[in-house]
């Protein structure tokens, strides 16, 4: 019979803001996104900046993968019962935010839309500000002290190099490692859509209802 203690140990799954946060930025950035795609271009595709901003993009996406993929290697699996503080988790204790804000900014560069990158700004701005908070108290309750000074010397969003410690040796937990290989696949085919959509935007047929920088 498991002790009270132990029964009243959080998840990060009790927590509605963390369970739900998928959705807060669809709701937060999908509805701009689309007004984005049935707006005027500003800007030729063909133009030096749009291949500037096509470049930040691939920079922010490739940021993405690398940052989920490193992330996996280290805490697939076990995110809620062992405390990570080395690779990637050394240098901030988000990195898993920290790729997924990158994915939502490549995205906003391949658009070439300014109010695309603005709210994705202001979106990060909301998730560091409620909903990894949310997490980390959760995390706090599970390993006490251990994370308490895990707060202290590692910053919570923005990766400081300096910090980088590296493992002797990373357990691999496949299926962990599987099901992010299947996310990636399903965010790879993003930049493609993105891209078709953009060609089609371009096109006289295509209707332009909005006027969004």
């Amino acid at each position: 019979m498991a002790s009270p203690a132990a029964s009243a140990t959080k998840t990060v799954t009790d927590s509605w803001i963390f369970t739900h946060r998928s959705w807060i930025g669809a709701v937060c950035l999908a509805p701009v996104g689309l007004a984005v795609i049935f707006s005027k271009p500003w800007i030729s595709e063909i133009a030096p900046l749009a291949l500037l901003l096509d470049f930040v993009g691939w920079f922010f996406f490739l940021a993405y993968l690398t940052m989920r993929i490193w992330s996996t290697l280290y805490v697939g699996g076990v995110k809620d019962r062992i405390l990570q503080t080395t690779g990637p988790y050394s240098v901030t204790r988000n990195p898993l935010y920290v790729g997924g804000f990158c994915f939502a900014l490549s995205i906003a560069f391949f658009l070439k839309s300014v109010s695309l990158v603005g709210l994705t700004l202001v979106a990060s701005v909301a998730y560091v500000r409620w909903v990894i908070p949310a997490e980390e108290e959760v995390l706090e309750s599970i390993f006490g002290e251990a994370f308490r000074e895990y707060k202290r010397r590692t910053p919570r969003m923005i990766p400081r190099p300096s910090l980088y410690i590296s493992a002797p040796t990373v357990e691999v937990r496949l299926r962990a490692l599987r099901t992010e290989a299947k996310r990636l696949f399903t965010a790879s085919l993003m930049p493609i859509l993105v891209f078709v959509l953009l060609h089609f935007r371009g096109a006289a047929w295509w209707p332009h209802w909005f006027l969004l920088p």
